[in-house]
């Protein structure tokens, strides 16, 4: 009997064990790849390019989202001094479980607030520009960090943004 009671629960302990999950692997970029990292408020700089966060602006639904979902709107200055101009599609969001959010340009009700980034940053430019990006709003408090993500280039550069879930109520 106590036979039978050790192995009803060692298979227990086994399957729990096996239902775990593990948190996701940190991702690898190719060996060639050139990365940073920054906060909000410092200038990051890559390859010519630099990457400031200076704000981030957190909006309820206004109607056109679905319920449970936010908009995150960083304010970014990026500076190009490469040959390679800055796309505004090189830009999503990212929180620590991996999951990416893309920016969308869309007509929300606080627009008139907005300037919208130009379609690229070309050498020389310097441009302060919002990213609208819709999440779930429990994403607030997963470590969103902006990134800029270049394979032209080969350069990224994160930047945390910090617990946005105070901003979100």
């Amino acid at each position: 009997m106590k036979l039978r009671s050790v192995l009803f629960l060692a298979v227990i302990l086994l399957t729990l064990a096996a239902c775990a999950e593990a948190p996701p692997a940190p991702e690898a970029l190719p060996t060639d790849y050139n990365y940073a990292t920054g906060v909000l408020n410092s200038s990051v700089v890559l390859g010519g390019v630099v990457i400031q966060v200076t704000d981030v602006e957190v909006y309820a639904s206004d109607g056109n989202i679905a319920t449970g979902y936010v908009y995150v709107v960083p304010t970014v200055n990026v500076t190009n001094q490469n040959e390679t101009a800055v796309s505004s599609r090189d830009f999503t969001l990212v929180d620590e479980y991996l999951n990416e959010y893309e920016s969308w340009q869309t007509n929300v009700a606080f627009e008139s607030a907005l300037e919208a980034m130009p379609e690229s940053v070309q050498q020389g430019e310097t441009v302060s520009s919002n990213h609208v990006f819709i999440v779930p709003a429990a994403s607030l408090q997963a470590n969103l960090k902006l990134r800029w993500d270049s394979h032209l280039t080969l350069s990224r550069i994160d930047v945390a943004l910090g617990d946005l879930s105070a901003a979100g109520q």
